[in-house]
């Protein structure tokens, strides 16, 4: 589970940029330096009264749960879940806690996605000594990168940033991982809109962990994760494992467009 603890602030913030050496009366609630000037959020009032040039009227939202700098995953499910709604978000993370800026007209929809994001716990399931997992959080990216870039037979052309920003993209992460140890041993990716199309990709177990029908398991969960999504992948072998779960050849109102025509 995500604890999340949303809290909106009072009020209407703006985004301006002044140049570097300019001195405000007020203190911005967050502030940016870039070459071409500074970037500061402020108070929408502050700003009309200063006469700074602005935009992007929006909700200021803290996630009050304690959050690390180094931290991986959550943020990214976070500002999936918006973009699910339709809800731009500007994201900046503190030294305690992230922040989230939206369009102050749709912050009840944000704070509505965000308390139900907090209350939806992670799906696991025990598979003998291992168990499956979708908790984003909970992804080894080394392993990730590792197999996909060492051992898989598909898409090897991916750079270390490149697998990154799928892993960011996706709206399933599902991981296995050995209960006594937590070590991670499978993975697949689900990306699409989550809500009627998925496209499931880079399916693997670890050869040290294969033979306990993880696999099957992986394959399991990700059907089971939305019951109104319609499921693609192109793989070279496995077709029975994907057949059990549903999986058949495209009828005729499928078409692929091939990389490179």
């Amino acid at each position: 589970m995500i604890d999340l603890d949303p809290h909106l602030h009072d009020g209407v913030y703006v985004f301006a940029s002044v140049a570097p050496d300019v001195v405000l009366d007020v203190a911005p609630v967050a502030s940016m330096a870039e070459d071409e000037g500074r970037t500061v959020v402020l108070a929408d009032a502050d700003a009309q009264r200063l006469g700074l040039a602005h935009e992007y009227r929006c909700a200021w939202i803290t996630l009050r749960a304690e959050t690390s700098l180094a931290a991986v995953g959550v943020l990214a499910r976070v500002t999936a879940a918006l973009a699910r709604r339709g809800i731009s978000v500007n994201p900046v993370a503190g030294f305690h806690h992230d922040h989230l800026f939206v369009p102050h007209e749709r912050a009840a929809d944000a704070m509505a996605a965000l308390r139900e994001l907090s209350g939806a716990a992670s799906t696991r399931t025990v598979v003998g000594d291992y168990e499956v997992d979708d908790d984003p959080t909970r992804i080894d990216r080394d392993v990730v990168w590792r197999y996909l870039s060492e051992q898989a037979y598909w898409g090897r052309w991916r750079t270390r940033e490149e697998v990154e920003f799928q892993l960011d993209e996706a709206f399933l992460l599902l991981g296995v991982y050995r209960r006594s140890t937590g070590e991670m041993v499978g993975f697949a990716r689900g990306t699409g809109d989550g809500l009627s199309f998925g496209y499931l990709a880079d399916v693997f177990v670890l050869e040290s962990a294969r033979g306990a029908g993880l696999g099957k398991a992986l394959v399991d969960a990700v059907v089971h994760a939305g019951p109104r999504i319609r499921w693609v992948l192109f793989t070279a072998d496995a077709h029975g494992l994907y057949r059990q779960h549903g999986f058949e050849d495209p009828d005729k109102t499928a078409l692929v467009r091939s990389p490179g025509v």
